[in-house]
């Protein structure tokens, strides 16, 4: 896994930054959902946590006669997953792309844990997802979904080329209303100008 990672940091350091905000969205998720399977894995291999994301997310698949650690239901889990993680980039870094990357860590960690909430919590209330019987599920659940959106908004403004933010937004904003006032203010002497030479004093 860190050898592939570091042969995808050599090849993007040769290819230079990406334009595309679809394709940085869609690389940012999945980095972010690696992150998240690799800390999940640790988690779930020290007992820490009863159940992967994969083995969550197989409740979708679930039927009567197959459990959520059945082997293909799993692999169905972990392919829904990765998908819904990687996907949900796109929008994070629209976010990104509009507000600049100027506290983007702060940004991430709002989106993750918004995600968390709409997803993980309210996947469970529906019953879309099946509901851990053990709280330190909830918490390696929270801890996951913070590092996905810190790893995955870090990703984005790494692979991202830096002109695509607009990271002083606000400055613009008063650099545009400094140019119109002075349109204004020249409009108004030339039409000062204008009315001293209809109107000659002697």
């Amino acid at each position: 896994m860190i050898k592939s990672l570091l042969k995808a940091t050599s090849l993007i350091n040769k290819i230079g930054k990406i334009q595309d905000s679809i394709t940085i969205g869609l690389l940012g998720g999945f980095i972010g959902t690696l992150a998240i399977d690799i800390s999940n894995a640790l988690l779930y291999k020290t007992k820490k946590t009863e159940a992967t994301f994969g083995h969550l997310a197989a409740s979708f698949f679930r039927t009567p006669t197959t459990t959520s650690k059945y082997k293909p239901t799993v692999f169905l889990g972990e392919l829904l997953h990765h998908s819904v993680g990687t996907v949900i980039g796109i929008p994070l870094f629209y976010i990104l792309k509009k507000t600049g990357k100027d506290h983007y860590l702060a940004k991430g960690l709002v989106a993750s844990l918004l995600t968390w909430i709409f997803l993980y919590t309210g996947g469970q209330e529906i019953g879309l997802l099946k509901k851990p019987s053990k709280v330190k599920t909830h918490y390696a659940a929270v801890w996951n979904h913070i590092l996905y959106g810190l790893a995955t908004v870090k990703a984005m403004v790494w692979l991202a080329d830096p002109e695509i933010f607009s990271s002083q937004p606000f400055q613009s904003d008063q650099k545009t209303i400094q140019r119109d006032n002075l349109l204004t203010w020249s409009q108004s002497n030339q039409d000062s100008v204008s009315s001293e030479d209809l109107n000659p004093s002697y």
